[in-house]
């Protein structure tokens, strides 16, 4: 089975969008699935465009990379998804400030935890306290069922899109750029 990764938006030099997390509760519910999700009914997540994002660049995407690995994606895919009925994204509106002007954008938990990425053939580096940690992902090939997105249920910030996902973009002609998992 491909794998795919989001790509930056294109001519930005791999520029984020900025958001603030400095109680990690983002971090915590949108990547680790803890904490809950109690505090988005409260407040609503802002991001602030890098420099090299522009207004353009922002109108016309449909996706966002973040700082933090939190997928974002425009009202359009949002909506789409919707249609098809997929159980295991959840969007938040979050607020996007590139040049003065907010623009909404909708935050997504992935519920999908899967066995992706193969230890085996993955690199690791050791950090001074002496434990591993994940430098290149190397996926399994075979089948993981059927699925849109999906996070590695061992190594959570690892974010990847099926083949499924890929097709159903290119269908509705989203600005959404991809490139092959390893």
């Amino acid at each position: 089975m491909m794998f795919y990764q989001f790509d930056f938006i294109k001519n930005t030099q791999g520029a984020l969008v900025d958001v603030k997390d400095t109680k990690g509760r983002l971090f915590s519910y949108f990547i680790l699935n803890e904490g809950g999700n109690k505090f988005l009914k409260y407040t609503k997540p802002y991001g602030e465009a890098q420099e090299e994002i522009t207004l353009n660049n922002l109108r016309f995407a449909d996706y966002l990379p973040l700082n933090i690995g939190i997928p974002v994606f425009s009202k359009r895919v949002i909506e789409a998804l919707k249609k098809e009925v997929i159980n295991e994204i959840y969007s938040y509106e979050c607020v996007v400030n590139c040049e003065g002007q907010e623009h909404t954008f909708y935050m997504c938990f992935i519920n999908k935890y899967l066995d992706l990425i193969d230890i085996e053939k993955s690199d690791f580096s050791v950090l001074s306290d002496g434990s591993p940690i994940l430098s290149k992902a190397i996926y399994k090939k075979d089948n993981q069922g059927d699925f849109y997105l999906a996070r590695d249920k061992q190594f959570k910030t690892r974010l990847v899109a099926s083949k499924k996902f890929v097709d159903f973009c290119l269908l509705n002609k989203f600005h959404i750029d991809f490139t092959p998992a390893t």
